[in-house]
């Protein structure tokens, strides 16, 4: 292994934590043409990590933010925090499954962590939910990107 092909999967890794359908799948299958169990590895652990990182520091800024209010605010009322119609739909509708469904395909992982640490607080439960969801939509970003989008993309191009 070349320090090259290191330095690959470091920025894959990386990029599945923050953004990982369309940044660090992409990245694995289409730039850096990973085989199969290569990027289904690298991208599941890097997402996995985002996941379980973001949730605990999602915990801690909002444990902060709570006491630094309620600190040097207490005569102010608790103003409700105004969220995203999409948010409010999925959270609505769905509840947290739809919320960890999402979070790897429309939200980032950041913040689709810290909105289900927001509203639901059982963070194990979160993160073992945002694993199946990571898991099952890395399989479906691969094929996708392997497979269905070279065929579009000739397709578009001979149209023209």
């Amino acid at each position: 292994m070349n320090f090259h092909n290191l330095s690959q999967i470091a920025i894959v890794f990386l990029l599945s934590a923050v953004k990982f359908g369309f940044g660090g799948v992409p990245l694995a299958v289409m730039v850096a043409k990973f085989p199969f169990f290569k990027a289904i590895t690298i991208t599941t652990a890097g997402a996995v990590a985002g996941a379980i990182l973001f949730a605990n520091i999602s915990e801690w800024v909002l444990d902060k933010w709570h006491k630094y209010r309620s600190k040097y605010f207490p005569y102010r009322e608790r103003k409700h925090i105004p969220e995203s119609k999409l948010t409010k739909k999925i959270r609505e509708k769905w509840g947290l499954y739809g919320l960890v469904f999402f979070t790897p395909f429309i939200l980032s992982i950041p913040i689709g962590t810290l909105l289900s640490v927001h509203f639901y607080h059982d963070k194990h439960k979160i993160i073992s939910y945002m694993i199946v969801s990571i898991v099952a939509w890395d399989f479906f970003f691969y094929y996708f990107y392997n497979y269905f989008y070279p065929l579009v993309t000739s397709y578009l191009h001979h149209i023209r």
